[in-house]
Order: structure tokens, then C-alpha cells, then sequence
């Protein structure tokens, strides 16, 4: 491990957007935070794709079990009763058949969803970040807050207690991390904050919509993704 790390985390996120991505580059070290209350209908269980159609987007949402019953990220349990992977690969097909990369890309990706047999959302989600770390050759390490002693708290103290686990002194935020982190709390530990520009590049239905499943990107562009995404910059205020 490294003297002094620089530590990036997020709660798990389904087919991330590049945001997420680059986020995770910014970091010597990737947490996955996965001990915290799941929220439905966010990111975590669902993300976008480019469609023809108006409004030139749709969701691909995994169903979960138990959607009114409070859970932790690492217990939530994916429907199989639902035809969801037969959807999404349906979707997805629908979607990017045209795309310049399609041949290539959209084999890969029905695999994944083939040859996962698991019950747990953590556990699809984490082949699927899996594989954009892989495609855009991100080599930041993840390890996943569950599976680690001695991380404890909330909020502020929560990521004060990842840094104390890898002996960061550096943490990076989300863009929008200094709305909700406690100052007064960060005294051994500096925090900066993700400054990320989304790419503008060329999407098969014409036009731009920004903020897509990074599937978008490797559909529309392959091999030269990677040099498409922005790297984040560090903002220190």
C-alpha cells in the first residue's frame, strides 16, 4: 500500500454514468460504500441509455425484492421473477444495433448478463464496474466498505473512518460534496472536490444528451473511449 493514498468511494451504482468513472481515476484507492441504507429509484438500482425516440433516453431498471422494507446496500436482493435481463439486453439491442460499435461491444455485455446466477444487486453491479474499469483501463483497486474491520459512522465520520482504514490523507468528494461535508470534522485528512466536464462526442440517434450509462460511450466510440472521457480535476473549496 501506498505511504500516504489518495481514497475515492461512492455507493454502489448501477451501469455508472462518467462521472462515476472518472471519479474513481482520481483516486489511489476505490471504496465502494455498500454499508449504507439502500434508496430505490435513484442510481442505484437503474441508469440511462440513449434511445431514438422522445425524450431520447430510457431507463434500464433492475426490480428488486422487499421495495418497502428498509435494507442495507449489501442485503438487497434482485427479482428474478421479472424478466429484467431479457429487458435490458432487449433495450440495449434496440438502442445502439446501429452504433459504429455494436459488434463488438454488445457481446461483452450480454454475457455479463447471461452468465451472472447471483441473488444480490452488489454482486451484479460489481461485474459491471468491473468491466468499465476494465474497458477504460482504470487500474485504481475497489474493495467494498462491507467486507472491511473497523469502518464505522456516519457521514462525515463514516469517511473519516475509510480514510483511518487505508491511512489516507486525502479524500476526494463528488462535485457536490461541499454542500453537506463537516468542516470542522476534516482537521487530519484533506478533502478536495471532483471538477469534472462531461465529454460532448457523437451519439448514433444525432444530436448530444449528456449524463448516459458509459455503455453509451463505448457503443458510439470502442477503443477510443478511453481517451474520450474527461479526467476530473481537483477542486480544494
Amino acid at each position: 500500500m501506498l505511504e500516504s493514498p489518495i481514497l475515492t468511494g461512492h455507493q454502489p451504482e448501477f451501469m455508472p454514468w462518467l462521472g462515476y468513472l472518472s471519479k474513481a481515476q482520481m483516486g489511489d484507492i476505490y471504496y465502494m460504500v455498500d454499508n449504507l441504507q439502500y434508496v430505490k429509484d435513484v442510481f442505484q438500482n437503474r441508469n440511462k441509455i440513449r434511445i431514438k425516440n422522445k425524450p431520447g433516453w430510457q431507463w434500464l431498471n433492475v426490480p428488486i425484492l422487499n421495495k418497502k422494507k428498509i435494507q442495507v446496500w449489501r442485503d438487497v436482493k434482485i427479482d428474478h421473477s421479472q424478466p429484467w435481463k431479457r429487458k435490458h439486453l432487449s433495450a440495449i439491442k434496440t438502442s445502439y444495433s446501429k452504433a459504429p460499435y455494436f459488434n463488438e461491444i454488445f457481446p461483452e455485455i450480454e454475457q455479463l448478463y447471461i452468465n451472472f446466477k447471483g441473488e444480490k444487486l452488489i454482486d451484479f453491479i460489481k461485474i459491471i464496474v468491473n468491466y468499465a474499469f476494465k474497458k477504460f483501463d482504470i487500474e485504481t483497486p475497489i474493495k467494498y466498505v462491507s467486507e472491511l474491520d473497523n469502518i464505522e459512522g456516519k457521514k462525515s465520520d463514516l469517511i473519516i473512518s475509510m480514510c483511518k482504514s487505508c491511512d489516507a490523507k486525502t479524500f476526494v468528494f463528488g462535485t457536490l460534496g461541499n454542500t453537506y461535508i463537516e468542516w470542522n470534522k476534516f482537521t487530519d485528512i484533506t478533502p478536495v472536490f471532483q471538477n469534472f466536464t462531461h465529454p460532448i462526442y457523437k451519439q448514433v440517434h444525432g444530436g448530444f444528451i449528456p449524463n448516459m450509462s458509459f455503455i453509451d460511450l463505448l457503443f458510439n466510440h470502442g477503443d477510443n473511449s478511453k481517451k474520450i472521457l474527461n479526467k476530473s480535476t481537483y477542486n480544494n473549496e
